[in-house]
């Protein structure tokens, strides 16, 4: 399994953990197509083999605990940036947005491939129940395959059949292809339940670091309007500054025109 950066606060530790993270994304992708040509070998095939359905069973397992860890990082990535200067959230930003969306674009590509798969197992079924039961309609048909019971209701047709040999063959098929197409089922309302908690996680996080940037705008801005108000404090001080020696030198020199004609008119004249 692909080590886990616990300490991402850094740009160089968020770096190496999005490239991680990248190389797990691919390392899935590989995996969807693998399990596309297990699934095309599978149907390719009356009686499946048994190895071939461990193999897809396995890669299937092993892409799910991928997809959750993938997740689960990209939620660490998410938290991680709420706690960094406004710096570092500039060029954090648009990496875990692109990253995020590689991801969910990922599980959708996950979840196109199993559609299909599951559309081709429901259209081979289809012409195995035909089979059994040539007259069966279109709603006969639909019943049984959506029917968790569609195995007791293709059993039923088979007992009314009377092409017994291909019949029974056809029953056996259908009721593989019925787990199997269970199981793909399963897959992707987990893909559609990840998807989803990405798309609330993008909404969430992407409210928060709008506040963020807001708020260290506003701060910005009231440094600025500091400053600003500042150095017009400063002025203010310079000017009342000249101002008191302005006048203290006026003052200084009438005291000596004063002084000068006291002692002019007063004092000499004695």
């Amino acid at each position: 399994m692909t080590q886990v950066n616990s300490d991402i606060s850094n740009l160089n530790a968020f770096f190496q953990e999005v490239s991680s993270i990248s190389d797990v994304i691919r390392q899935i992708k590989d995996n969807i197509n693998r399990v596309d040509e297990l699934h095309s070998r599978s149907l390719g095939v009356i009686n499946e083999d048994e190895a071939n359905k461990r193999q897809l069973d396995s890669i299937v397992s092993e892409t799910r605990q991928l997809l959750v860890q993938v997740k689960d990082r990209i939620k660490k990535i998410e938290v991680s940036n709420l706690k960094v200067n406004p710096g570092d959230l500039t060029v954090r930003k648009p990496q875990t947005a692109n990253l995020r969306q590689k991801f969910m674009d990922t599980l959708q590509e996950y979840q196109k491939v199993e559609f299909q798969n599951r559309q081709k197992y429901r259209d081979r079924m289809e012409r195995q129940y035909k089979i059994v039961k040539p007259s069966a309609s279109q709603e006969e048909i639909d019943e049984a395959l959506d029917n968790d019971d569609g195995g007791q209701i293709f059993a039923q047709s088979l007992m009314n059949s009377t092409r017994y040999g291909a019949a029974k063959d056809a029953l056996q098929e259908v009721q593989k292809r019925h787990d199997d197409i269970k199981k793909i089922e399963r897959t992707i309302e987990e893909l559609a339940n990840l998807f989803q908690e990405m798309q609330i996680l993008v909404e969430a996080q992407d409210t928060t670091i709008t506040q963020i940037e807001e708020h260290a705008t506003q701060v910005q801005t009231n440094m600025e309007q500091g400053v600003v108000h500042v150095e017009k404090a400063l002025e203010s001080a310079k000017a009342a500054r000249r101002k008191k020696w302005y006048c203290l030198f006026i003052t200084i020199v009438l005291l000596a025109v004063v002084a000068a004609l006291v002692y002019y008119f007063f004092i000499r004249k004695k």
